[in-house]
């Protein structure tokens, strides 16, 4: 019975040990957004919501939307959700028909600064 219980208790140690470089490596991500990735929309309503995974650091997380020839349309800073502080949102004004790019830089409580981009449509 002493066996298997060292047995046991060498294998979760060994677990535990193992995944511990994996959960240290993890960075933020986006998880979603309000317009989506990807989609066609008729018109945004109110400021675009980037959603990530992590709490975000509010001095060094921002974003801005560019039409089709690359102006940036986003005129104010974009801000970190006070209720929610893993969501980042963008003012944007009225936007005409065209395609659009969201740019976005953020850093994460634990001090990772990750940045992507991604690209929708207005009808």
């Amino acid at each position: 019975m002493k066996q298997i219980q060292k047995t046991l208790i060498g294998m979760v140690t060994t677990v535990a040990i193992g995944l511990t470089p994996v959960i240290a490596l993890a960075h933020g991500k986006l998880e979603g957004s309000d317009p989506a990735a990807g989609s066609t929309v008729d018109a945004p309503v109110g400021p675009l919501r980037l959603t990530f995974n992590e709490d975000l650091e509010p001095a060094f997380s921002n974003a801005s939307v560019a039409d089709a020839s690359g102006t940036v349309v986003s005129k104010e800073k974009a801000k970190v959700d006070s209720a929610n502080s893993r969501v980042l949102t963008v003012p944007v004004p009225k936007l005409s028909s065209g395609s659009y790019a969201v740019r976005w830089t953020v850093m994460t409580h634990d001090g990772h600064k990750v940045k992507g981009d991604y690209k929708f449509a207005v009808k």
